[in-house]
Formats: structure tokens, C-alpha cells, sequence
């Protein structure tokens, strides 16, 4: 197990670059370069903190009943060797390389005696590469600074964020929407160096008479020099011998800069699959209700998913047949202090929880035998009893 570990530690470097690719929009884009583009950067930030942030337990199914049991170690110390390995890290790191590389992989030391996970650690997408062994199952190719080593699937942990037929590996959504992320690298890019240029990006400089290709460079290097950019935009520029200058009109405005980053957006915002309001979109039009609707539909549709995704591939290093993982995701649920109070009334009043119950949930200490009762309305009854009985 040590040499294991040790080949495993060499080969983990840090960042993210598949390549350099150009697409149509002029530019490259890789899964490191796409996060420069801040709605991409905002979209997996808000899955990867999210979802590191809610609680995770693992609990037994008694009978129909969910009852918690110790958590694993691994979930709270996934590196015993690194104290500053943390369970937010962890999910983070895998959460980030599914959604930009399309594919997540853990590495997972097991006890020989136990059969329990000891050590867990996120691999880098790039490092990694699937091939099909003689009996058809997956073996997993992980370059490290000795060499490629071979491990079988019971060491890793491979989470697809879309599978595709027969593929090993999901597809990664940089690359499926290399040229929707590089026009908006592109527009990001091309807005930045007009402003550089003071927003007057070039011009005409009439002289009479011939020039040598030198002199005409030297004119050139010499202006811009004088006159470009940011801190030279307000300068006076003066010229001599004839000379006159003829700037070029460009008007950001009708180039449309600002609807193609509006778009931009909006593209990422499908793609990810995140409302636009929590990309702090300028055109997202919402109310205060219908930010809470979207924000259900979201844990729904969007977050939900990705969530039912890590615990389905975390659930494999939960010993016991009917042992789970699963992230509490109510604390997404709640509004205002009123509303769960409400609640809480509601369930009270309805025999669903009891006031100790309720008090444990608010994180308070219970008040004793009493606090274990349920309680229902006096004037209801049984459905089926006949009237005038008891």
C-alpha cells in the first residue's frame, strides 16, 4: 500500500489544460482558460461550493426507517497524511473536474484487514486515461513522474457527468461547446483591448510624399507610443511636415459588444444548467417569489442531479448492505425564520414530530420525557370509526 501511495503522490499537479485547441471564435479554449470566462468561473463555483458545503451523513435503513450511524473517517480526514485535507476540499475538487472536464476521479487506499477506505484524494482529469482490460473491464491509465501505472476500478472512483454510449469517459462540456466559450473568451478579450487602445483603436496617418518601409514603421512605433492606450488617450498629439491624422470611427455600442456578452451569459447559464439570476446576469428579470421558485427548480433539476451523482459513486466506499451516504440538502430549503416556525407548528399540530423533535432539528437541547409525545386535534378522529362511537 505504500508504494501505492507514493506513486499516486507523485503524479497529482496542480491546475487544469487540455490542450491547446483554437475554435472558430479565433481563440483557445481549455478547461483552465475557460474558468477566465466569469460566467463559466460563477457556474462551477456555485455547483463545487454548494454542494461541499451541505452536510453529508451516512445512515442504515432500519425497517424502513433512516437511522444515522458513525461516519466513516475517510468523509472528514480523506488524507491522514495531510491534516489540512478537508471534506470540503474533497467534493469541491471533484465537483470542479466533473463539470469542466466532464469526468471526476477519486483514488481510494483501502485497510487490508477492514476493507474500510483510508485514504481518498481527487486525480486530475488530465492525468488520467481509460482503456478496456481483456476481460472488458475498465483499467485506468495514471501518469505520475515515474511512469504510467495500471489500477483497476476498485481503486477508483469515476463520476461521468455525461455518459454517452459505450464511452468510458463522459463528455466534457468545454469541449462540446469549445466555440460558444471561445466567442465568449473572444468578445471578453477584444472588449479589454479596445479600452486598452483608449477606445479609439487605430487611425490614419496622411504624410505627403513617399516612405521607406522603415520610416513608415518608425511613425507608427511613435505614435501609438505617444498616443494610445489608456493613460496617452488624453495627450495632444502634434505633427510636423504635412502630416494629419484621420481616426478611425468605432462604435462599441453598434458592434453589439454588450448583447454578445448578455448572450454569453445566457449560453452558460443552458449549458450548466443554472438559473441566470445566480450568475449575476444584468438581464435576469426576477422577483423576490420567483427567485425562491427558481431556486426549488434548480435543487431540482440542476443541483440535484449532480448531487445524486457523488453520492451514487460515494456510496461504493460505504460499508454495509443497507448502510448509505446521503447530503441533507434542507438547509437549501429554508427562507425565513417564520416560514419554519410555521412549519414546525404545522407538524406539531399534526402528530409528525414531537417538540423534541422539532428542538433537536433547531439544534436544541430536548426538554425531557414530555418532549417525546406526539400530539394530534381533539375533534378528529378515526375514518373508518362509525359516528357516536369512541
Amino acid at each position: 500500500m505504500s508504494i501505492l501511495r507514493r506513486s499516486i503522490q507523485r503524479g497529482l499537479p496542480g491546475g487544469f489544460d487540455w490542450g491547446d485547441n483554437p475554435d472558430s471564435a479565433g481563440t483557445s479554449i481549455t478547461a483552465e482558460s475557460a474558468t477566465t470566462i466569469s460566467s463559466v468561473w460563477a457556474a462551477t463555483e456555485r455547483y463545487a461550493s454548494t454542494i461541499a458545503s451541505l452536510p453529508v451523513g451516512v445512515y442504515l435503513r432500519d425497517r424502513g426507517v433512516r437511522r444515522p450511524v458513525t461516519r466513516p473517517r475517510w468523509l472528514d480526514h480523506p488524507q491522514p497524511a495531510d491534516a489540512n485535507a478537508t471534506r470540503f476540499d474533497l467534493i469541491h475538487g471533484l465537483v470542479t473536474s466533473v463539470m469542466l472536464a466532464g469526468n471526476g476521479y477519486l483514488f481510494v487506499l483501502f485497510d487490508d484487514r477492514t476493507g474500510e477506505p483510508v485514504e481518498v484524494r481527487v486525480l486530475d482529469p488530465r492525468k488520467v486515461d481509460i482503456k478496456r482490460g481483456a476481460d472488458g473491464a475498465p483499467v485506468y491509465m495514471i501518469s505520475t513522474a515515474a511512469g504510467v501505472s495500471s489500477y483497476s476500478a476498485e481503486n477508483i472512483v469515476h463520476v461521468k457527468y455525461y455518459p454517452y454510449g459505450e464511452n468510458l469517459k463522459g463528455l466534457s462540456p468545454v469541449d462540446q461547446h469549445r466555440t460558444t466559450l471561445g466567442l465568449a473568451k473572444a468578445t471578453t478579450e477584444y472588449a479589454a483591448a479596445f479600452y486598452a487602445g483608449g477606445a479609439a483603436p487605430s487611425g490614419i496617418v496622411k504624410v505627403p510624399g513617399e516612405l521607406t518601409a522603415d520610416q513608415a514603421d518608425r511613425l507608427r512605433s511613435a505614435f501609438k507610443r505617444r498616443n494610445q492606450g489608456l493613460r496617452n488617450m488624453q495627450q495632444v498629439a502634434v505633427l510636423t511636415g504635412g502630416a494629419d491624422f484621420s481616426p478611425m470611427q468605432a462604435d462599441i455600442a453598434k458592434m453589439q459588444m454588450t448583447e454578445t456578452m448578455q448572450i454569453s451569459v445566457e449560453q452558460v447559464a443552458r449549458i450548466y444548467g443554472i438559473p441566470l439570476h445566480m450568475l449575476q446576469a444584468s438581464n435576469a428579470t426576477t422577483s423576490f417569489a420567483s427567485v425562491e421558485a427558481i431556486g426549488i427548480e434548480w435543487l431540482r433539476l440542476g443541483l440535484g442531479p449532480m448531487i445524486a451523482r457523488i453520492e451514487a459513486a460515494l456510496q461504493r466506499l460505504i460499508v454495509g448492505e443497507t448502510t448509505f451516504i446521503k447530503f441533507n440538502t434542507d438547509g437549501l430549503m429554508r427562507t425565513t425564520t417564520k416560514e419554519r416556525l410555521e412549519a414546525y407548528a404545522i407538524a406539531l399540530n399534526n402528530g409528525m414530530l414531537s417538540i423534541n423533535e422539532v428542538r433537536q432539528l433547531e439544534d436544541r437541547a430536548p426538554i425531557g420525557p414530555a418532549g417525546d409525545e406526539y400530539h394530534m386535534p381533539l375533534n378528529m378522529g378515526i375514518v373508518t370509526t362509525e359516528k357516536g362511537e369512541v
